[in-house]
């Protein structure tokens, strides 16, 4: 039976089945499309693979974090991971060192409750605190003074300090803040190094000049410089004389001199704004000032540094060449009169004032998506965070789903083609975990771009921002990865995908442990995808349609299974996902087709990204394909192709259309006929044939379609108008004009319909 065969059986089944015709609607109709009456709408449905992940209290994850002090080894590190590393060091094996484990986790737990939607604080305040309501937690007193010891002790033994932080809405900017504190801090430091070993030199060669002076060699100068306690018997003015025919004593040129002294000052003016000399380099006011929220003013802000940076590094290369004593007034005069940015190298440039830029991305106009452009494709150390608070929403056209997400959900894979600059994308809840990568990022000699989703500036109820950021990652809808240029020039050293879980696969696998009506313990395996997160959106709720249980159809089919369907065997099938009401209620839930396209769209990305990341790369399946052939002396070409089943014919009109068995209804058989039609009773109302020619198309009462005039349009209109339609009712028939350009070929793409 060819494929033309089948779906005329599939559309008189589906003719024949009220109930699948429903649900069919409901499936591929628009989202605002009426209720039907049996469909219930159960309050605050979440998908069912949240059940374990409602309550955070008991759960260990990477909440609350402690954002490091400058001087150490990290900036950040979960709490969770600083008490499993103190419990390794400091609990003893037996019965003791596991009552101090128990009495950590307590404390942590503590911890994360005081820290809660709280403002950040210190962590020895918060340890404090939270032993003393641990302390009046317990009943005895053996048990308290215990108590009281393991967490002091083991209190000693937290090398850590810094500030404790929670998810929250404020979590992305107070990360990389602090983050960038820590660089600057850092570089500032080796910045004021190298400048202090410059300064030193240089100081040196002018204090040897001027020890070389007359002045500095009279005899009056050397008797104060020897003091009267050591200057028994010498003769002073024998000594300034010896000193003043030696022939060493050659003065500094005046040319020179000045030359030093002009240089001199400008590396002393750059280590005074570098900061103070006590260990804060550069000023924290500094820091505040390299950190903005525009990346035109960044721009236009390293435009006005030019000039200063072309006189330091004038400076830099003027003092290195004389420390070394090779400065040729001859040749190096005219070069560093004519000294100007296009001398400078990209080290060089690379070496203006650092900038930090912060956006959330409803706040990029074309000003700025010009100014972020050309930061990415330059050499300049501008680092860019774009924050994400919502997926935008592109799904409210039905018909065209496939720009879901739209532009700053595309832009760290676009970034990431300049090869250039350094690009993370990533969601807040990883961030404590990223820590190393959004260091090197800010290390990175060039720009920097990070792609940053953290959920809705205000708190949602029942949804906690850690699951809904956790849940983009695992969904697809937004996937880590880093591309780092300075790990090498091959796609496998700079390119990886990082905390995305079971990254081999489509979408994630999980077994979901449910009773049902008869309290029978079940197991069902539920892909974890894209419609999952979106659930979390209001803004998608007329996406998701619940069904009742009365109206359950065996072509209903779970939409991970449906999603990895081919598109010509979906026909008549029906994807649901899984979801819990707050009794805990399971409820299979219908998704509406453009929840489906965004899915198939995170999909196609997500092969995108694998790919990239070594992960199923096509160009090595196909080597290691060929390789095995070659293995296995593959029969020759001609041979396999001699074997290759010939392709299908396709049916034609009268093969569709089979003689009626006794007894059939009349209306299940596709009517034998060369004028254009369309099975209105099955239509959806999804509106693509209406926009696609109004005067050709249109709705009766019921909102259904048929052909109101067939001679409205071409025969391409009708062909094309067939082939879009999501449920393959209209059937074009023959051309109203036999002589219409391409009448051949439209011809043959009819067949399948008529």
């Amino acid at each position: 039976m060819n494929r033309a065969e089948e779906r005329g059986e599939e559309l008189v089944a589906v003719r024949q089945d009220g109930r699948l015709k429903q649900l069919l609607r409901i499936h591929l109709g628009p989202g605002e499309y009426p209720k039907e009456p049996s469909v219930g709408t159960p309050p605050a449905l979440t998908p069912a693979l949240f059940s374990a992940y409602r309550d955070l209290e008991d759960l260990r994850y990477d909440f609350p974090a402690v954002l490091l002090e400058a001087d150490s080894e990290r900036v950040a590190m979960p709490l969770s991971e600083l008490i499993d590393e103190l419990i390794a060091r400091q609990a003893p094996a037996g019965a003791a060192g596991e009552r101090l484990r128990r009495d950590l986790y307590r404390l942590e737990r503590t911890i994360k409750a005081l820290s809660t939607n709280a403002a950040e604080q210190r962590l020895d305040k918060l340890w404090a605190a939270a032993t003393e309501r641990c302390l009046s937690q317990a009943t005895e007193t053996s048990r308290r003074k215990e108590l009281r010891s393991n967490l002091q002790t083991a209190r000693s033994a937290v090398n850590e300090q810094g500030r404790v932080i929670d998810c929250d809405a404020q979590i992305a900017s107070r990360f990389f803040t602090h983050a960038w504190d820590c660089i600057q801090s850092e570089q500032g430091r080796q910045a004021r190094e190298t400048l202090e070993e410059l300064i030193a030199e240089l100081t040196a060669i002018i204090d040897a000049d001027r020890m070389r002076s007359a002045r500095a060699t009279s005899a009056d100068a050397l008797r104060t410089a020897m003091g009267s306690e050591h200057a028994g018997g010498i003769d002073f003015e024998r000594l300034s004389s010896m000193l003043r025919s030696s022939k060493h004593q050659r003065p500094l040129k005046t040319s020179r001199r000045k030359r030093l002294h002009a240089v001199l000052k400008v590396l002393e003016a750059e280590r005074r704004r570098l900061g103070t000399g006590n260990g804060k380099f550069p000023r924290r006011s500094q820091v505040a000032e390299s950190i903005g929220d525009s990346c035109v003013d960044a721009l236009a802000r390293l435009d006005a540094e030019l000039q200063h940076v072309v006189e330091l590094f004038k400076a830099v290369r003027i003092a290195r060449l004389e420390v070394e004593n090779r400065y040729d007034e001859a040749r190096h005069d005219a070069y560093f009169a004519a000294f100007d940015q296009n001398h400078l190298t990209t080290e060089e440039l690379r070496g203006l004032p650092p900038l930090f830029v912060h956006m959330e991305d409803h706040a990029f106009d074309a000003e700025n998506k010009s100014a972020l452009v050309e930061i990415l494709t330059s050499d300049l150390p501008i680092k860019v965070l774009v924050e994400l608070r919502t997926i935008p929403d592109t799904l409210s056209q039905v018909a065209g789903p496939a720009g879901f997400g739209g532009w700053s959900t595309s832009l760290a894979s676009m970034a990431t083609g300049l090869r250039t600059p350094f690009v993370m994308q990533t969601t807040v809840s990883l961030l404590p975990r990223l820590e190393t990568e959004v260091v090197e990022g800010m290390r990175y000699n060039g720009a920097a771009l990070y792609c940053v989703y953290s959920g809705p500036a205000e708190d949602t109820a029942g949804v906690s921002r850690y699951l809904r950021c956790a849940s983009a990652v695992e969904s697809r809808a937004f996937p880590c990865f880093v591309h780092h240029p300075g790990r090498g020039e091959e796609w496998a050293e700079r390119f990886a995908l990082l905390r995305n879980p079971q990254p081999e696969e489509p979408w994630p696998i999980h077994n979901f442990n449910y009773e049902d009506s008869d309290g029978r313990a079940l197991v069902q395996e539920i892909a974890f995808t894209a419609v999952d997160f979106l659930a979390m959106d209001a803004r998608f709720a007329q996406q998701y349609v619940p069904v009742a249980l009365e109206d359950w159809h065996p072509n209903m089919v779970p939409l991970g299974d449906f999603l990895a369907i081919e598109d010509t065997k979906a026909f008549g099938k029906v994807p649901y996902v899984w979801m819990l009401d707050e009794s805990n209620t399971l409820h299979r839930v219908i998704v509406r087709r453009g929840l489906v396209a965004a899915a198939r769209r995170c999909a196609e990305l997500w092969r995108s990204l694998q790919e990239l990341g070594g992960i199923h790369n096509s160009h090595a399946l196909r080597l290691l394909e060929a390789e095995r052939r070659r293995a296995i002396q593959d029969p020759a070409p001609e041979s396999t192709a001699a074997a290759a089943p010939a392709p299908a014919e396709v049916a034609t009109a009268a093969e569709v259309s089979a003689p009626k068995a006794e007894g059939e209804v009349e209306t299940t058989a596709a009517p034998v006929t060369d004028q254009a039609y369309i099975d209105t009773e099955l239509c959806t109302s999804c509106n693509d044939c209406t926009d696609r020619n109004a005067m050709m198309f249109a709705y009766n009462d019921a909102k259904q379609a048929f052909i109101r005039d067939a001679q409205a349009g071409t025969y391409r209109d009708l062909i094309e108008a067939a082939e879009n339609c999501p449920v393959c009712i209209i059937h074009p028939g023959k051309p109203v004009d036999p002589d219409e350009p391409g009448v051949d070929e439209l011809l043959r793409r009819a067949e399948p319909f008529n």
